[in-house]
């Protein structure tokens, strides 16, 4: 563990640096801020538009740093022949993936907690409180990103970077309308209903972590709904890391 605990804080500080995680930062801060100006536009409905606009922007900008992070944390180091130096040391090639991962949740979780915080500051300058199923919508995006991040680091450990942002973003796009593909599938004959049922249900089914809607209309949401959701995403996201550990400790880095 003290190795895991090592590199998830080397991850940390280094992603800190990253020029790209302070500008989707600023870019998502800019949005949030910008949804207060469309509120004011509107007759009546602030604070539906201001938490529909605020979420979507926290799970964009969170979807964004997983995806373009993650898929560096393995096959950018590969492909800089950095990873040879850490490799060199007393950390096995498992070590190395989960760390990297949680260092990148870490960050994540700091993410969400900021903009999180942003969206706070602009309902109460209009009087509005954050609500439960906000603070909801945020932990559950929070699982997301996860989920969006454990795929990417699993992709990058087999292929490019530009190959894992690929497969990771067709990830969060399919597990979106994974409800939707399977539904189609039930209409459907030959392959094309197979390819489809299959994907519908390999894909996480992301919509079940997605409260914007219930948050936007001020909707409750019982708690073990939540939790549920939130441990759907997680087995998905150790199923992910736990592959990518195995498949990376296999691959032939000469």
């Amino acid at each position: 563990m003290s190795a895991i605990l090592s590199l998830a804080r080397h991850t940390v500080r280094e992603l800190i640096r990253n020029r790209l995680f302070y500008l989707l930062i600023v870019f998502a801060l800019l949005l949030i801020g910008a949804s207060l100006i469309l509120a004011r536009l509107t007759i009546g409905q602030w604070e539906r538009i201001i938490n529909d606009v605020g979420l979507a922007t926290v799970q964009l900008a969170g979807a964004l740093v997983a995806i373009l992070v993650g898929v560096g944390l393995i096959a950018g180091e590969v492909d800089r022949r950095t990873v040879y130096v850490t490799l060199s040391k007393p950390v096995t090639r498992t070590q190395f993936v989960v760390g990297r991962y949680l260092g990148l949740c870490a960050n994540l979780v700091m993410l969400v907690a900021v903009m999180g915080a942003a969206l706070w500051a602009v309902l109460a300058t209009t009087g509005y409180p954050m609500t439960a199923t906000g603070l909801s919508a945020l932990a559950l995006i929070t699982v997301e990103l996860f989920v969006l991040a454990a795929f990417a680091v699993m992709f990058s450990s087999f292929t490019t970077p530009t190959l894992g942002v690929i497969f990771s973003v067709s990830v969060f796009v399919i597990g979106h309308l994974a409800g939707d593909l399977v539904s189609f599938a039930a209409r459907m004959k030959g392959t094309s209903a197979k390819v489809l049922a299959i994907l519908g249900r390999v894909v996480p089914n992301l919509d079940l972590l997605n409260l914007k809607t219930q948050a936007a209309n001020q909707l409750p949401v019982p708690g073990t709904f939540v939790a549920k959701s939130a441990a759907y995403g997680l087995v998905y996201a150790v199923v992910a890391v736990t592959l990518a550990a195995a498949i990376f400790s296999r691959r032939d880095l000469k």
